[in-house]
């Protein structure tokens, strides 16, 4: 059903485009400008952070620090804090 849905969407969205070359162009060009715009940012702040852990890598354990940031976003998610909670601490008892 929802493959259904979206086929529709796009063949609706297809039939909403120019149909023509020198309408469509530069839209197209347009999108692939902003496109590749948001990939070079996107590459300059993969580039800052690797910069950010080599700054703090002397003085903290970076790695073990990412892996506590992966675990209190997680637990940050979590709707029913309580059972997450005690969820873990039986795992990390019984080293599941």
């Amino acid at each position: 059903m929802r493959k259904h849905k979206l086929e529709v969407e796009q063949a609706s969205t297809a039939d909403a485009q120019p149909s023509s070359l020198t309408e469509l162009e530069p839209m197209v060009k347009e999108f692939v400008e902003k496109l590749k715009r948001l990939e070079h940012e996107e590459e300059t702040l993969r580039e800052m952070k690797k910069e950010l852990v080599n700054e703090y890598s002397d003085r903290l354990d970076t790695k073990m620090l990412k892996l506590a940031l992966r675990i209190a976003a997680i637990k940050e998610k979590a709707e029913h804090k309580d059972t997450f909670d005690q969820f873990c601490e039986i795992l990390e008892r019984d080293n599941l």
